[in-house]
């Protein structure tokens, strides 16, 4: 007996990084400008009170700046104030595409919302994501003058000035980077893996159209879960959050990946469910893109905000009326913690679709051999691309006259931080007791 309750002491001191988190991905853009406060709110609170939803909605969102207006001044972005008014837990996101001035107004937005807004946001935070798919945009096969990214060296050093800066401040949540699969597994990329205190992972078997045998939709958890293996026994330990992955109801069909609603609610279930509820994952995305721009990884349509999803999202196990319960998590410690809630450098057939969702203009793009990549490059930060095909405006949701209504490299399921498997094994032991 005394054996048990010394493990299961030991096990209780392990605390988790971050429990199981039920997010989407949100950029900053609309139609003829950037969102304003009541516009998040408005997402925020529909997003929450999604039907059917697992969790009853979502309870996290993830941000690609922490700026208002990317053009000028270092003005927190409105997100903030409208999460601690909706309660809507937040992965903050920092471009790191667009040199270091703008990186360090982004830094400066991110410590002014620290001290304007102070405990009632810091609980709320999830996480930081020093960049997003830097590394990929930075490789060899995205096309040239096409969004650079950033190398590693450079995104090394702004996880260092983000640490040292925050460190006088009572924002102590953990910092990470997020990327595509590819520039994890990449060995060059090993120095930001060091740096941070979790890896990001985007992957999207949709777009892995040189997949063998293919990329369609019943390939999709073999492709998905080997994105994630690969990135676990890359993480040197560290916890993976799965930040991006989704599939979309409409437009073309990529390799032998069609989209479709069909498809969408399929990948939901089959890449999804088995997932929510167990680790850290933010769906790609809550509501489709304003202007009609296809492919369309929306869950819910544009247009007029709903709850009301595309397909049914409730996880329902077969011939069960209930949806799979979601365990109540509290999350990451901002400063005592969020409110609780009842394989190589090429990027071909990664399976990564790279823009920057906060939000301004994409493209499909194509390797310099002229065959597909598999990779969709925009930047989501909200600095427009310069590539020659069709542009994407990304993620965009309400207009501006709405109204205010760890896993670690054992392979384990649970992403729970790096010692997510020990307290799981632990824990065992001392029933076995």
């Amino acid at each position: 007996m005394r054996k048990a309750l010394g493990l299961a002491a030991l096990a209780a001191s392990l605390t988790p990084v971050l429990g199981a988190v039920f997010g989407y991905n949100s950029g900053a853009q609309k139609p003829g400008g950037v969102k304003n406060q009541a516009d998040y709110e408005n997402e925020f609170r529909a997003a929450k009170a999604l039907q059917g939803a697992p969790a009853g909605g979502f309870i996290s969102v993830r941000l690609f700046t922490m700026l208002q207006d990317e053009n000028a001044g270092n003005k927190p972005i409105e997100a903030i104030p409208a999460a601690i008014a909706t309660n809507m837990r937040l992965l903050l996101g920092m471009w790191a595409s667009a040199g270091s001035a703008k990186f360090d107004r982004e830094l400066e937005a991110l410590v002014t919302a620290v001290n304007r807004y102070g405990d009632a946001f810091v609980r709320l935070v999830d996480g930081i994501s020093v960049g997003s798919e830097d590394l990929y945009r930075n490789s060899a096969s995205v096309e040239e003058g096409s969004n650079p990214g950033a190398n590693p060296q450079v995104i090394v050093g702004y996880i260092q000035k983000v640490r040292q800066r925050l460190s006088s401040t009572k924002l102590k949540a953990p910092i990470g980077h997020v990327d595509t699969w590819t520039a994890w597994v990449n060995g060059s990329n090993a120095a930001v893996v060091a740096a941070c205190d979790w890896v990001g992972m985007d992957a999207y078997p949709y777009w892995q159209s040189t997949a063998l045998p293919n990329n369609a939709i019943e390939q999709s958890p073999r492709l998905f879960q080997e994105a994630l293996d690969k990135t676990r026994a890359a993480s040197q330990g560290k916890p993976v959050w799965i930040t991006e992955t989704g599939h979309p109801v409409s437009g073309r069909t990529w390799g032998q990946s069609v989209a479709s609603v069909e498809n969408a609610k399929r990948y939901w279930n089959e890449v999804g469910c088995p997932r929510f509820g167990r680790e850290p994952i933010w769906w790609y995305k809550f509501q489709g893109d304003q202007t009609g721009a296809e492919p369309n990884f929306g869950i819910t349509p544009a247009g007029q905000l709903t709850t009301k999803p595309l397909f049914d999202i409730s996880c329902k196990p077969p011939g069960s009326s209930s949806p799979v319960p979601m365990p109540v998590t509290t999350g990451h410690a901002g400063a005592g913690g969020p409110p609780t809630e009842s394989s190589s450098s090429a990027a071909t057939s990664s399976g990564i679709r790279n823009s920057p969702r906060s939000g301004v203009s994409g493209s499909i793009i194509l390797s310099s051999a002229g065959t597909s990549t598999g990779v969709r490059n925009s930047p989501r930060s909200g600095v427009s691309s310069t590539t020659s095909t069709s542009t994407i405006l990304l993620n965009s949701t309400v207009s501006s006259t709405s109204s205010s209504p760890a896993t670690n490299t054992n392979g384990a399921d649970v992403t729970t931080g790096s010692f997510g498997g020990v307290f799981a094994a632990l824990l065992a032991v001392v029933f076995a007791v």
